[in-house]
C-alpha cells in the first residue's frame, strides 16, 4: 500500500510540473530571476563601488562623534559583504587632550561593525552592531562622584540633556542615535577614582549589551576579573543615560562570583556617597576569603564566616535606610531597621535597631571597644569607616564562658568615644548591666572605663564557669566593679589598672575554709597552707567584700563574712598581678567578744599559708 502512495504522489508532481505556467506566475518567477541577479551582481560589484578608505575615515569620524575624542586608526580595513556588509578596523586609539598633553582614553585591537551598502554607496556609511575586540577603556570618576564625559561627543550630549520620565528617560530627536548592540572580547576596564586616588581594574571581559537606541533602555550580559576573581553581571535599565550622567536612574542586575552574590531592582545614584533604594538581597558565604579579596577588614571581623540579608532600601535626604530587614550572621539571625547616615566631613553614621535569635556579645567588643587600643591598634580602622549608634536585643547571648538570656545592648562609637551598654541582662539567676567606654579627656590615649553590676547572680556558677581555683564563695550574690584603664589596653595596662570592687552576698557557703581546722592548727604549728587544714567548708549568711584596685593590688577596705560559727575579719593587701597575698584574718567565734585565731595569709593564691599571729587554745573536739 505505501508503494502505491508513492507512486500515486510521483504522479502527480508530473502532472502539475508538465502543465504550462500561467501569467502570474510567470512574472513572479521573473520578478524573482531579475531581484536575485541584481542581488548577486551588487555583491560582486560592491567591493569596487565602495572605496575602503571612504569607509575608515567615516568609521574614525564616527568613532570621533561618538566619543568626542581624537581618534586615530592604524591599521587597513577589511570588508566582507557576505552574509551582509561589515567592516573591521585595527589598532585604534582614543585620546584627548588635557593641560596641552595627550592622555590616553581607550585602544581597540580590533573594532567591527555591520553597515548600510546603499548609504556607504553615497559616501555616508552608517554602522551599528559593534564588536570590540581586546579593548583597554580608561574612565575617571570625578571627585563629585560623576563619570567624565567632559567633551562634545554624542554620547556626551545624551549624557548631558537626557530628563527622567516616570521609570524611563526622553532625549530630544536631534540628541538621540543608534546605537545597536555591543560585544565585548577580552576587555579591560580601569576606573580611576579622584577621591580616593584609587584604580579599579576589571581584566578579561567578556559580554554584550544591547541598546537599540539611546533614548531607550539597556541589557547587559557581561564576565570579567576583579583582583584575580571572576564577577559576572545581568542587569538592565530603562535609564542608562540618567546613570552615566551620575544621577538617580532605574535599575535591576544580579552581580555573581565564588564569593557572593547580589540581587538589586530599583533606583541608583553614582554620585559623591552613593544611594539605593529599591530591593535588595546579599549572601557571602564565605566571609573569610571576601575580607581577603576585597581588602576591607576591622578588628572582630575574624569571628564573621557567613553574611546574608534582604532588605527594601529606601533613601530619604542624606540617609540610606534598611527597611524590613532580614540579617543573619553566621548562626545568628536577626531582623530590624538600620540607617546608613552620610555626615559631610565625618565618617558615615550607622544607626537602627536589630533584634536577635542569638549574639555573641565578645564578637560586638571585639569590634568595637578595641578603639581602646589607640590609633596604631587594629580597631582604629573601624573608627575611620563607620560611626555606629545601635540598640541590639537578644534572646539568647554568649559573654565569654557565660550566657545571657533576654539581653538589651545599645552600641555607641565614634570619632571622640566608643560605647557598649548592656542596659539589661538575665545572668546565672540573677541580672547584669554594664559599660565598657572610652574616657573623654584621659591623660594618655586609649583610655577605658569599665563598670559592671552584678545583681543577686549564682556566685558558685560563676566561679565553675570562670574555672576558678581556691577558696571562693558559693552562694547568691552581688558584684559591683568599676575599673578605670588609663592607657593601652596591654596586659600590664590591666594588672595595674585603677577602680573599685565591691561584693555582698547572702547564705552561702566559702569553699575551703574549714575553720576548725585553722583553729586547731594554729595552736599546733608557726605556719601550715591552708590545704593542711582540711577540705571542708565555712558556712555563711552574710558576706561584704570592698577593696580599692590599683598598682596591680588590691587594698581590702572591708572584710566581713559572718555565719553561725561566727565570724571572719579580712583586712591587707592582695598583689594580684603577683598572684600573692599579703593579708590579715582573724575569727571571732558566734557569742564570743575575743577573737579564737588571728593569722598572716601570705604565699600565692589557690593555696596560701597562714601564719598565726595570736592563738587561743582550741577547744577539744569530740
Amino acid at each position: 500500500m505505501r508503494g502505491t502512495m508513492l507512486r500515486n504522489g510521483f504522479a502527480h508532481l508530473r502532472k502539475n510540473f508538465g502543465r504550462p505556467l500561467g501569467r502570474r506566475s510567470k512574472r513572479a518567477l521573473i520578478i524573482a530571476g531579475v531581484v536575485l541577479c541584481i542581488l548577486v551582481l551588487f555583491q560582486a560589484l560592491a567591493p569596487f563601488l565602495i572605496s575602503s578608505t571612504l569607509v575608515r575615515e567615516n568609521m574614525e569620524r564616527a568613532v570621533a562623534r561618538w566619543t568626542g575624542h581624537e581618534v586615530t586608526i592604524a591599521g587597513a580595513p577589511d570588508i566582507r559583504f557576505w552574509p551582509k556588509p561589515r567592516v573591521t578596523l585595527r589598532d585604534i586609539t582614543v585620546r584627548k587632550k588635557q593641560d596641552g598633553k595627550d592622555v590616553l582614553l581607550g585602544q581597540v585591537a580590533s573594532l567591527s561593525a555591520s553597515f548600510d551598502v546603499f548609504r556607504a554607496l553615497i559616501g555616508k556609511p552608517e554602522f551599528q552592531d559593534f564588536r570590540l575586540t581586546d579593548p583597554e577603556i580608561h574612565v575617571i570618576r570625578e571627585a563629585d562622584g560623576r563619570l567624565d564625559w567632559a567633551n562634545d561627543g554624542i554620547l556626551s550630549r545624551a549624557v548631558r540633556e537626557v530628563k527622567p520620565d516616570g521609570s524611563g528617560q526622553v532625549l530630544a530627536s536631534d540628541a538621540d542615535a543608534r546605537m545597536g548592540a555591543v560585544e565585548i572580547v577580552n576587555g579591560t576596564v580601569a576606573v580611576f577614582d579622584v577621591a580616593s586616588r584609587q584604580t579599579l581594574q576589571i581584566r578579561s571581559v567578556q559580554g554584550s549589551f544591547d541598546w537599540p537606541w539611546l533614548s531607550h533602555g539597556i541589557a547587559i550580559k557581561a564576565a570579567g576579573q576583579v583582583n584575580g576573581r571572576r564577577l559576572s553581571l545581568d542587569a538592565s535599565s530603562t535609564q542608562p543615560l540618567l546613570l552615566l550622567s551620575g544621577r538617580s536612574g532605574q535599575a535591576t542586575g544580579t552581580l555573581r562570583s565564588e564569593l557572593f552574590q547580589g540581587r538589586f531592582d530599583g533606583s541608583i545614584d553614582f554620585t559623591t556617597q552613593p544611594y539605593l533604594s529599591g530591593e535588595a538581597e546579599l549572601e557571602i558565604p564565605d566571609l573569610v576569603a571576601m575580607r581577603a579579596w576585597s581588602g576591607l577588614d576591622f578588628p572582630g571581623a575574624e569571628r564573621l564566616k557567613k553574611l546574608s540579608f534582604e532588605a527594601r532600601l529606601v533613601t530619604n535626604d542624606n540617609a540610606l535606610r534598611f527597611d524590613d530587614l532580614s540579617l543573619a550572621l553566621n548562626d545568628a539571625k536577626a531582623s530590624g531597621i538600620l540607617d546608613l547616615v552620610t555626615i559631610p566631613g565625618r565618617a558615615p553614621r550607622l544607626t537602627g535597631t536589630l533584634a536577635f535569635d542569638q549574639l555573641d556579645f565578645s564578637g560586638v567588643l571585639a569590634a568595637v571597644a578595641p578603639r581602646a587600643l589607640g590609633s596604631a591598634s587594629p580597631g582604629a580602622g573601624l573608627r575611620t569607616l563607620l560611626d555606629l549608634d545601635m540598640r541590639l536585643s537578644a534572646q539568647q547571648a554568649m559573654l565569654g564562658p557565660f550566657q545571657l538570656s533576654e539581653a538589651a545592648i545599645s552600641v555607641m562609637s565614634t570619632a571622640d568615644q566608643s560605647r557598649i551598654d548592656i542596659v539589661d541582662s538575665d545572668f546565672e539567676s540573677g541580672r547584669l548591666t554594664g559599660r565598657i567606654a572610652t574616657i573623654k579627656g584621659s591623660s594618655a590615649e586609649g583610655g577605658v572605663g569599665l563598670r559592671l553590676d552584678i545583681h543577686d547572680a549564682d556566685l558558685g556558677s560563676i566561679v565553675k564557669q570562670l574555672a576558678l581555683p581556691g577558696p571562693l564563695p558559693n552562694g547568691r550574690g552581688s558584684l559591683e566593679l568599676v575599673l578605670d584603664i588609663d592607657r593601652p589596653m596591654t596586659r600590664e595596662a590591666w594588672q595595674n589598672a585603677a577602680g573599685d570592687i565591691r561584693l555582698k552576698a547572702g547564705r552561702g557557703v566559702l569553699q575551703g575554709v574549714d575553720i576548725s581546722g585553722i583553729r586547731k592548727l594554729a595552736a599546733q604549728k608557726p605556719y601550715f597552707a591552708l590545704s593542711e587544714a582540711g577540705k571542708g567548708q565555712f558556712p555563711f549568711d552574710s558576706m561584704t567584700i570592698a577593696a580599692s584596685l590599683s598598682n596591680g593590688s588590691a587594698d581590702i577596705r572591708e572584710g566581713q563574712i559572718v555565719g553561725s560559727e561566727g565570724a571572719l575579719s579580712l583586712s591587707g593587701v592582695i598583689p594580684y598581678a603577683s598572684n600573692s597575698l599579703a593579708l590579715s584574718a582573724a575569727f571571732r567565734p558566734a557569742g564570743e567578744e575575743a577573737a579564737a585565731f588571728a593569722t598572716f595569709i601570705g604565699g600565692s593564691w589557690p593555696d596560701p599559708v597562714l601564719w598565726p599571729i595570736s592563738q587561743a587554745p582550741a577547744k577539744p573536739t569530740p
